[in-house]
């Protein structure tokens, strides 16, 4: 049975846009062109959810080799022309937001400019009135900040919100701020994403209407 549950608080990136998709190939390709050895498997299950700053940092610290001066450049003006070219919905995503029927948020760890131009580029913008991204908080994702606020905006009590997340900082955020999250493990493993704290997970977005109590409508 579904949770008791007043509103929903979604991620953007790897839950409503198959961003995390293209981002975690950039990465591969960048590192690879940089004699920096780290697997895209790796990529997937470590580094997604996180600001590009912090994957960074954490792949030093892992492969003991400096990232190049220009890698950060090089990566967002990669990272744009495949999002120009590429980005698409979570294939079911539409279909699930026309039928929630209880008020919905987004809370994101990327800029406004970002999310804003994905939501837009995607048609989903008018969906989430409600929106908050790093540039509100003093501490993205795992920190709780960004669910907590969006929570407040609603005037929903953390613990009434239902928190759709994919990556490990997400989850971690989303239970920290009080919420249930339920997870979509397609890109990351469900195991790693229970042990996090997400009450559920699902691999499609059928199974988070079923989940969601939307099912027969």
């Amino acid at each position: 049975m579904p949770v008791d549950y007043h509103a929903i608080i979604f991620d953007c990136d790897g839950v409503i846009v198959d961003t995390e998709t293209i981002s975690n190939r950039v990465m591969f390709e960048l590192l690879q062109e940089s004699d920096i050895a780290v697997s895209l498997e790796t990529i997937h299950k470590e580094f997604t959810g996180y600001t590009t700053q912090h994957n960074l940092d954490a792949i030093e610290a892992l492969t003991h080799k400096k990232v190049p001066d220009h890698f950060l450049s090089e990566y967002k003006a990669r990272f744009q022309k495949h999002i120009d070219l590429y980005l698409e919905p979570i294939q079911g995503i539409t279909e699930v937001l026309s039928k929630i029927q209880t008020p919905i948020a987004m809370a994101t760890n990327a800029t406004r400019k970002e999310m804003d131009y994905k939501l837009n580029k995607i048609g989903l913008i008018e969906k989430f009135k409600t929106r908050f991204c790093v540039d509100d908080v003093v501490h993205g994702k795992p920190a709780p900040d960004m669910y907590v606020k969006a929570a407040e905006a609603l005037n929903i009590p953390p613990n009434k919100c239902i928190v759709i997340e994919d990556s490990i900082a997400g989850i971690t955020a989303g239970v920290a701020a009080g919420a249930t999250v339920y997870a979509y493990s397609a890109m990351v493993d469900s195991s790693a994403q229970i042990n996090a704290g997400a009450a559920e997970t699902f691999t499609s977005m059928k199974a988070l209407e079923t989940l969601l109590g939307l099912a027969s409508k």
